[in-house]
């Protein structure tokens, strides 16, 4: 009896089965921020790797000259042309040196800009986010720990290398007969040569905890030594105290793994230090800020300041003042420059926001705005320009993209690299769209026509829209011609629209032939709304990226003014949506309000909140956040509030860690104290969810207005975020009747 074989399928309809179950993996087709996971995903190295290689350059002029002074590197490019992917390739890439880049989510415009840069960098320091495989805090901590002990055992005499080190057996009588002397010398050099690298020849340095368990050593041992050395060595003045303080609270964190202490020097301690002339607060800003800055440049390791996605960052509500701000903004930033050294500001903005604002600012900022920077091997440059990827680098894209799903194929060989694309589309879609973003679209689009079968059945921007848009265009055009010259060493740059179709459609749209799905310009089609599913789906990745920065012990102390500033955006975004809770609706917002000289405790948010037609209650909400000797502290801060007169809230509405909300001894008694005056106050307890929910508001909303066409309006959220923050609202509103 024969065997009846079935022939194998062709590979090419095999393939397409599973490249339909796998997905379309071009509809994430930007990163929604510098440490956005997908970056890593689709990373192709050889994408921007000239304009990579400048910018690690710059950084290290930084590292091999600590004291150079801050400087600003704009690097422009349109919307979607790969600025987000290669700051994230700087930031966790495995090229160059470590340094400590700060990428603020949001713009707290509200804020002293100083204030509010310093709080960046702390929330960097002391937050669980990784920068190429290690939190900035473990770093800093391990070559703090490694500098100091390598000075205490070279300075160390004699006889203390013999504590620190006895001979074995009858140690006491040996040591009388001057013997063991030597022996504790070698073990103390072999130490001091294992921690510096210099027995390594050429290879890295021994890690610290692997040196200090070789020769014996307890961290407990290492930590006295370094606390001790540090208090011999650091002055007296107000510079040396911050100095001892910061040192000994990093070993401390490295040794023993205990980070409270330095979160609650950074944050509390550096304001109660013993000042023979009580400083203002913006003194005492600027004081922690350049001790911050003297450790961070004894250890050559550079502060990178990376404002991404400006637009958005400075624009978040388009009803606000844009020149004003930006003003605001950058004059701040030339503040900063003017304050502190060896700082590097690397701003990624569009070219067109960037030369509409820029020229419109006073002259001494754009002095400094377009300061060369001369960079060894690369020359002097004033900015650095993205332009669009040649085809080769675009295949290049395609195949990482693919790759994933390709490799579940059978006979994967027997097909292309960019299957189920073909060179000569991968060439027609790389000459003629401007940014790798319109690319990576058309590509989405060119796999679900060829993998689904899809028709497109995008909606067509309407006749109107297409004639303001040309308006606006002109105009732009029209008042940088009458702007003074930018000084950035860059061609003007000209608008001009690619290809406008104005299209009638018919009421049953036409399936279009792959041909034409290949050619169309779908820069004239809105991409397909985001739905309150993916807005919520969005929400739940960002807030998963909070709890992970917040997860550490001193991170949420750290994170105190980022969580305030979110706590700010998130009640102007209920006020601006029309968000409602019970009978309650907000008529008025103060995101941030600054007071008395703490910079860390002074500062609440305050919203007005009305129940149908009565007078409206003024709240103010605060964090209340720290811990041991920094809590009571924190409690009569925010307390004073409510001394103010004329009075400027009538109710105060304190989140406190659920895990920590008792109150004891001084704080207690305050509390008391105030309940006797009459005052309203009352404390939230909230879980880290609920930071999480706080400190990723702000990035959430910038990544909706990311996502979003340009110029289309975020839709109201008022039903999403009552949906989604239903216990948060109901803690910082007034009580709700039941």
């Amino acid at each position: 009896m024969s065997t009846i074989t079935m022939p194998e399928r062709p590979v090419t309809e095999r393939a397409i089965e599973t490249l339909k179950r796998a997905g379309n993996p071009f509809r994430n087709y930007f990163a929604r921020n510098p440490d956005d996971e997908v970056c890593a995903r689709y990373h192709v190295p050889e994408l921007y790797a000239s304009e990579r290689e400048l910018l690690l350059n710059v950084v290290d002029l930084y590292r091999y000259d600590p004291m150079t002074h801050s400087e600003i590197v704009p690097i422009l490019g349109n919307k979607g042309a790969g600025k987000t992917h290669l700051l994230h390739s700087i930031k966790h890439g495995g090229e160059g040196a470590w340094q400590m880049l700060v990428t603020p989510g949001v713009y707290q415009k509200d804020s002293d800009f100083l204030e509010y840069l310093l709080y960046q960098i702390i929330d960097t320091l002391l937050g669980g986010g990784q920068q190429r495989g290690v939190r900035p805090l473990e770093w800093i901590g391990e070559h703090v720990v490694r500098r100091l002990l390598v000075s205490t055992l070279r300075d160390m005499p004699t006889e203390q290398r013999l504590d620190l080190f006895p001979p074995p057996g009858l140690a006491r009588w040996a040591r009388r007969l001057g013997l063991g002397h030597t022996q504790a010398q070698e073990r103390c050099q072999w130490v001091i040569d294992q921690l510096s690298g210099a027995s390594q020849f050429g290879r890295a340095a021994m890690p610290v905890a692997q040196a200090l368990a070789e020769a014996g050593l307890t961290s407990d041992i290492a930590l006295d030594m370094v606390c001790k050395y540090v208090e011999k060595t650091e002055a007296h003045n107000t510079a040396g105290l911050m100095r001892r303080a910061i040192y000994q609270g990093l070993a401390r964190s490295y040794l023993l793994k205990d980070e409270s202490v330095i979160a609650t020097f950074l944050t509390y301690g550096f304001a109660e230090l013993e000042f023979q002339v009580r400083p203002t607060r913006q003194d005492l800003v600027l004081a922690l800020f350049k001790v911050l800055m003297e450790v961070f440049r004894a250890l050559k390791t550079p502060v990178v300041v990376a404002f991404d996605q400006l637009e958005d960052l400075l624009l978040a509500r388009r009803s606000d003042d844009a020149h004003k701000i930006a003003e605001a903004f950058f004059a701040g930033i030339v503040q900063v420059m003017h304050q502190i050294d060896g700082l590097c500001f690397l701003i990624f903005a569009e070219r067109g926001l960037w030369n509409r604002f820029v020229p419109s600012l006073d002259g001494y900022i754009q002095d400094r705005l377009n300061n060369p920077v001369h960079v060894p091997r690369h020359g002097t440059i004033k900015a650095l320009r993205l332009e669009a990827p040649p085809a080769d680098l675009v295949q290049r894209v395609v195949e990482a993209r693919l790759a994933p799903c390709l490799n579940q194929i059978a006979d994967r060989d027997q097909l292309s690299e960019i299957y189920p694309f073909t060179p000569d589309q991968i060439q027609r879609i790389a000459g003629t769209e401007p940014t790798l973003r319109d690319m990576l679209q058309q590509f989405r689009h060119l796999f679900d026509h060829i993998v689904y079968g899809e028709s497109d059945s995008r909606t067509l921007v309407p006749r109107e829209s297409v004639k303001i848009a040309l308006d606006e265009e002109f105009a732009l055009a029209s008042s940088k011609a009458q702007a003074p010259t930018m000084t950035v060493e860059e061609p003007e740059v000209t608008y001009s629209v690619k290809s406008v179709a104005i299209i009638e459609s018919p009421e049953t749209p036409s399936v279009p032939l792959a041909s034409e799905v290949e050619v169309t310009d779908f820069r004239t089609a809105a991409p397909s709304v985001l739905t309150s599913t993916s807005m919520l789906e969005l929400w739940a990745q960002e807030e998963r990226s909070a709890r992970r920065k917040l997860e550490p012990e001193g991170a949420l102390t750290g994170a105190t003014r980022e969580l305030q500033g979110g706590l700010g955006a998130f009640l102007q975004s209920c006020l601006e949506h029309g968000v409602k809770v019970g009978p309650w609706r907000l008529q008025h917002v103060v995101p941030e309000y600054p007071f008395t000289e703490h910079p860390t405790y002074g500062v609440i948010s305050i919203a007005h909140w009305a129940c149908k037609d009565g007078q409206p209650w003024k709240v103010g909400i605060g964090l209340f956040l720290a811990k041991g000797a920094g809590k009571p502290r924190d409690l009569e801060v925010k307390l004073a509030i409510m001394d103010q007169e004329p009075a400027i809230i009538d109710h105060l509405i304190l989140l406190r860690p659920e895990d920590d909300l008792t109150l004891t001894g001084k704080s207690k008694q305050m509390w008391q104290d105030t309940e006797k005056k009459g005052k309203h106050a009352r404390l939230e307890p909230l879980d880290l969810d609920g930071f999480a929910t706080l400190y990723s508001f702000p990035r959430w909303l910038a990544s909706l207005t990311e996502a979003f066409p340009a110029g289309q309006p975020v839709p109201n959220l008022a039903d999403l975020i009552q949906d989604h923050c239903e216990k948060l609202l109901e803690q910082v509103c007034m009580p709700v009747q039941g």
